[in-house]
């Protein structure tokens, strides 16, 4: 988190504030077209983790084969509707600083490069993840962070080149360098991973008929983010990208946590859900909520009192309504922290019509003609962040009635023990760090104590309150083992 903070930072001094909004903005433009990879990405892991966890191998086998001939299919239309309908919108609807126009370009192709290698790249992660080889994805980070790292310096000590140019064409080569050791890893340690022909009908079929329902979801959850990042272009110019970008460059940091976290449970609810261990699957379900909230909030606690130092020490020059924009970010990055696990229930049954319906139309039906009547009105950037966290907080509730129609359970059981412990831990956290907060002067010594505060009393607060008396129990029995361990050695 401390590398991908820095070199953000760097990132940022490098391009300038333009720059790195221009890249922002048309980055996104790209992601957009990307959505319908977006769709497959759940699809292909959820049929990958579901045959590993029902054994069958060869089953396993067709369907890896199937999801990669599926995604060569998507980049083949990516890279058509990139080239046509996205480059036609970057040269004429893009707002763009004067003589920037030829920069924009060259980082809208090297972007197209980056996601035509990384949607083909989505079976190799799905059965990684199936696998639960976990490691490969914590040495690959840190390798990414130091790259990331090594480049920011390179530019930062060549002033002959134009430096936004650059940074497209390293980054496009990282994630070419990314996808071709995945390549390598997984055919060295997955015999399923060897591609074959597929010819039953019934593997594609039942494939495309799951992504098509998950291509609305995604297609609403792409364009509700990158359509705001859009109106905002449009009503305030780049610079405001790049607020917003230095916002989201804080929030992805932050989220790691949680989305490791995650990442780790995921194939676990699939699992559980194929060998029709229902009961299980629900706690699961219920625990990893409360979790995912938790990992978010301990970090996100001292982010959110201390966002005007932390980013006055991160960045040299702070884009205007960064703290503003940052504080919303991380307000609804905590809404949405419980909906992973739930999300990834429905998925496990197979059934996701009503979630993309429910869910996903109500995200953009209501966030993006909301923010652009609000703007057109005359109302600030920061409204955008407001419709997306009320919008978020309906989704959450959503999300749960689509899981219910799918698996019956109590909502009023999950409030109780998801929301009730959450909420109760999240106010009698805040109000004492906030009184700290405010009795001090903006200082490093203020960021630490507030920081070891927060760790310390949201750490007991958790175990205490937020830990059920089982799972206190096992921990509990874990560290006496490792004391006794340690000692006895």
């Amino acid at each position: 988190m401390g590398i991908s903070l820095y070199t953000s930072r760097l990132i940022l001094e490098a391009l300038g504030v333009d720059d790195f909004g221009l890249y922002a903005v048309v980055a996104g433009i790209v992601s957009i077209f990307g959505v319908i990879n977006g769709a497959l990405v759940a699809g292909s892991s959820r049929f990958i983790t579901f045959e590993l966890g029902c054994g069958d191998k060869d089953t396993l086998r067709k369907t890896f084969s199937v999801s990669f001939s599926i995604h060569a299919l998507i980049a083949v239309i990516v890279l058509f509707l990139a080239e046509t309908v996205g480059l036609w919108y970057v040269n004429t609807y893009l707002v763009i600083p004067p003589g920037r126009l030829a920069a924009a370009n060259w980082v809208y192709q090297f972007s197209i490069i980056s996601i035509i290698f990384s949607i083909t790249q989505v079976p190799y992660s799905a059965i990684i993840i199936a696998y639960e080889r976990m490691k490969v994805y914590a040495w690959v980070g840190m390798t990414e962070a130091l790259f990331k790292l090594l480049m920011v310096f390179f530019l930062l000590h060549l002033n002959s080149i134009d430096k936004l140019i650059y940074f497209g064409l390293l980054s496009c080569v990282w994630s070419i360098s990314l996808q071709v050791y995945y390549r390598f890893y997984c055919n060295r340690n997955f015999p399923e991973s060897k591609l074959i022909i597929v010819k039953e009908k019934a593997y594609y079929t039942r494939m495309l008929s799951f992504s098509l329902w998950d291509l609305v979801g995604y297609f609403c959850a792409s364009g509700n983010a990158q359509g705001v990042n859009l109106l905002i272009n449009y009503f305030f110019g780049v610079a405001v990208n790049a607020a917003r970008g230095v916002a989201y460059q804080v929030e992805n940091a932050m989220m790691q946590f949680s989305n490791n976290f995650m990442t780790a449970v995921r194939p676990q609810i699939v699992k559980l859900y194929a060998v029709g261990r229902i009961e299980k699957m629900l706690s699961l379900v219920f625990e990893s909520s409360k979790y995912s909230y938790f990992l978010l909030y301990i970090v996100s606690l001292p982010v959110f009192f201390e966002a005007d130092y932390i980013l006055s020490i991160w960045l040299k020059k702070v884009p205007d309504q960064s703290t503003l924009f940052l504080r919303c970010v991380i307000i609804i990055g905590m809404i949405r922290a419980f909906a992973s696990p739930v999300i990834q229930a429905v998925h496990a049954t197979g059934n996701i019509k009503w979630l993309n319906l429910y869910a996903g139309g109500a995200a953009i039906l209501l966030t993006i003609p909301a923010t652009y009547l609000f703007y057109k009105w005359g109302y600030p950037a920061v409204v955008s962040f407001y419709i997306v966290g009320a919008t978020g907080l309906l989704c959450n509730f959503l999300e749960l009635y689509t899981l219910k129609k799918e698996i019956p359970f109590s909502i009023l059981k999950y409030v109780y023990r998801v929301y009730g412990p959450s909420m109760l831990i999240t106010v009698l956290s805040a109000i004492p760090i906030y009184y700290l907060h405010r009795s001090l002067e903006m200082s490093f010594y203020r960021l630490f104590l507030v920081c070891t505060v927060d760790v310390l009393y949201v750490g007991l607060l958790v175990f205490f309150i937020g830990v059920s008396a089982q799972n206190r129990q096992k921990i509990v029995a874990i560290v006496k083992n490792k004391i006794t361990y340690y000692v006895n050695r």
